[in-house]
């Protein structure tokens, strides 16, 4: 065996390089000059250049016609392509080339066999081929074609196709054409299922490219027993951190639908959604803008019936301006919100607009931990019916920190003043003030101890609380600001830590506390007595396991009032199992008794997944949701199939759909089965 290193331009690059004085490296058992432009190298032939290789039984190189040929075992190896075949050339820039009976990988991502193919720059010809985005070791889909040609960044396009799925014939045409780059105009993969009030339901998205930063999908939306309607969405990128997207959805009803029935509304024939959404950022300001208008309260229940926005509860149309400078913010909000749980949007409190001015916080003295920062909160509250004014709030917050040999101190001294001037609604005082203040003293030691396998924190805090007490009957009540409880408490807590290796954690929180008034507050409701409730939360995720547990116990009720639990068991490498427990005893007015458990089994086994859960009401004794969902992920396509089911035990209806979805080319915003370039 021979070994030599030459410069490049002698032989050139072999194998698609540009010109440069770099070395290639070649052996061979003989390499011999056979005329004044030609060399020929034979017997195992290993050209190399930098990361790239080629390998061949014999080379010649003809340095007249600037090629060079390849005959037996060839395999060659770039940045580019990855082939092996019988014989072809190249020229020495890499530039073109014909290969025959080829068998390898292009542009990284293409897997072809084929009798010939030619490269002419970034075009790649072949001839009685076959294609495929699926690697050879799971060649499940494959484009068999007379011709084709591949465009690098552009375009596959192929001619007399017969595609072939898990070895069936299942497509025939005379042409097919799909992209070999992130974005182009065409068709996307359709979306089949069926639901309680459609025996068919057929979705065909179709996406369009507008720019280099704008694009829209079209989506048709036929139902056989509720109509049909079409969803426009446009996109378009602004700039590095600026965007807009905004839809307009219509969907033409069919008369009599039974998921009208027991409505107060009266059915509609056409019904509609405007929705967008935008940021634009410039240095120091931004702007979001959001909207979100549907025609009726029910549509989200009616139209998006198979995702989790069946279950939105109101939509939002907001505008906010933000100028953030080095000591101040200041924020202008106009927010409108639509209830979807109503009939009417009447009674819905909105706040056009809301402005809001923040003072950062900074320190007093340069060298004494003191500061102080101070908030202003001014809204117009409005409702078409009931109360209605303006609430100007605000508060300054002095902060004195101090630390100790491990012992944290922080006293705050807040005080708020509060403004009203009242529009509708409120027959009492037309300019009603409200001024309180609050201090809070919050003391804190860590101690912390450093095992061979974990590490151990123990944290006892001591919080005293003062809020100076108020009659705030004369004010309106407008959100949870208007009603500040006034307190004289003591808070306890201890904090337990362990932090293992590997992220692994487990952490204990206990506390309780003591008011001197003769009442305590348990969210909005008023109780008698000293002993505040106790608060246990349990929080862990060693090896695979997660568990977390939040409960209250109160000592007026003697009982639990409050409890939200979560358990992951990862049973085998490939299953694991989860169970969630929410439980609100509901001891006062207006509030509502939950006792509910949701069950999740998950199993994973090499690219199948499939999960199962099902949500139970336990106080009322009935099954609420159940859904499924199966995936099989072969890399090159994927096939997904969920399943949900749902009962209201108000209305006595239950709603169950199935989808199917399959993404043979593995491509959701690419893939158009009849390209063409705007």
């Amino acid at each position: 065996m021979k070994k030599i290193i030459i410069p490049v331009f002698c032989i050139l690059i072999l194998i698609g390089f540009s010109y440069s004085k770099a070395p290639v490296s070649i052996e061979a058992e003989s390499i011999k000059k056979v005329s004044e432009t030609t060399v020929v190298a034979e017997g195992s032939v290993i050209v190399k250049y930098k990361g790239e290789v080629l390998k061949a039984d014999k080379i010649i190189y003809d340095k007249k016609n600037k090629k060079i040929f390849m005959e037996g075992n060839i395999k060659i190896k770039t940045e580019r392509y990855n082939l092996t075949a019988d014989k072809g050339w190249i020229d020495e820039k890499g530039a073109n080339g014909e290969f025959y009976r080829v068998t390898g990988v292009i542009e990284k991502y293409y897997y072809i066999k084929a009798e010939k193919i030619k490269k002419f720059g970034n075009r790649y010809y072949f001839y009685n081929g076959e294609i495929s985005t699926c690697s050879f070791d799971q060649y499940d889909w494959y484009i068999k074609t007379k011709k084709g040609v591949l465009i690098k960044d552009d375009s596959i396009k192929l001619y007399n196709v017969s595609l072939k799925f898990c070895g069936v014939p299942v497509f025939f045409t005379p042409f097919f054409s799909y992209p070999a780059t992130n974005r182009k105009t065409g068709f996307l993969f359709p979306e089949i299922g069926t639901d309680s009030y459609n025996d068919f339901k057929y979705t065909q998205p179709f996406f369009l490219v507008l720019t280099r930063h704008s694009d829209m999908t079209l989506t048709f939306d036929y139902r056989n027993q509720q109509g049909k309607g079409i969803d426009v969405e446009y996109r378009n990128r602004l700039s590095t951190d600026s965007y807009y997207t905004g839809s307009f959805t219509v969907f033409t009803e069919n008369s009599g639908g039974k998921w009208w029935q027991n409505r107060i509304y009266p059915p509609l024939k056409n019904r509609w959604r405007i929705y967008g959404k935008s940021d634009v950022h410039r240095e120091d300001f931004d702007l979001s803008f959001i909207y979100d208008i549907p025609s009726d309260p029910y549509f989200f229940e009616d139209i998006y019936n198979a995702t989790q926005l069946r279950y939105q509860s109101y939509t939002k149309t907001q505008l906010i301006g933000l100028l953030d400078k080095k000591y101040f913010t200041f924020e202008l909000n106009f927010d409108f919100l639509y209830d979807l749980t109503k009939d009417n949007n009447e009674q819905t409190l909105q706040r056009l607009p809301e402005l809001r001015f923040y003072l950062k916080k900074s320190k007093i003295f340069k060298n004494f931990p003191l500061y102080i920062d101070f908030l202003s909160v001014n809204t117009n509250f409005y409702r078409e019916k009931g109360t209605s004014g303006f609430r100007s709030d605000n508060t300054v917050n002095i902060e004195l920190y101090s630390y100790l040999k491990g012992i944290s101190n922080l006293i705050r001294f807040s005080p708020r003043g509060t403004w009203y001037y009242i529009t509708s609604g409120f027959k009492k005082d037309r300019s009603p003030t409200r001024n309180i203040f609050s201090i809070e003293d919050r003391l804190r030691y860590t101690f912390i101890r450093n095992y061979s396998s974990f590490l151990h924190s123990v944290i006892p805090e001591v919080r005293f609380t003062r809020i100076t007490k108020v009659n705030q009957e004369n004010l309106p009540s407008f959100d949870k600001e208007d009603r500040i409880k006034d307190a004289k408490d003591i808070d306890f807590s201890l904090f337990n830590i362990l932090n293992f290796s590997n992220n692994n954690f487990l952490s204990w929180e206990i506390s309780t506390g003591y008011t001197l008034n003769n009442y305590y507050y348990l969210g909005n409701n008023r109780l008698d007595g000293h002993k505040k409730p106790v608060k246990n939360r349990f929080y862990f995720q060693i090896n695979g396991f997660y568990g977390e547990n939040t409960l209250y116990y109160d000592f007026y009720f003697n009982q639990i009032v409050r409890s939200i639990t979560t358990f992951t068991i990862p049973v085998t490498s490939w299953f694991t199992y989860s169970i969630s427990h929410s439980f609100d005893k509901g001891l006062f007015e207006g509030s509502t008794t939950i006792n509910q458990i949701n069950q999740t089994a998950r199993l994973y086994y090499r690219n199948i997944s499939f999960s199962f859960s099902v949500l139970s009401n336990i106080k009322q004794g009935y099954i609420q949701r159940k859904s499924a969902r199966f995936t099989l992920n072969r890399k090159c396509w994927n096939l997904r199939v969920t399943y949900s089911e749902d009962f209201n035990i108000i209305t006595g209806k239950t709603f169950r759909s199935i989808y199917v979805y399959i993404n043979i080319l593995k491509t959701d915003i690419k893939l158009p089965f009849v390209s063409r370039t705007l």
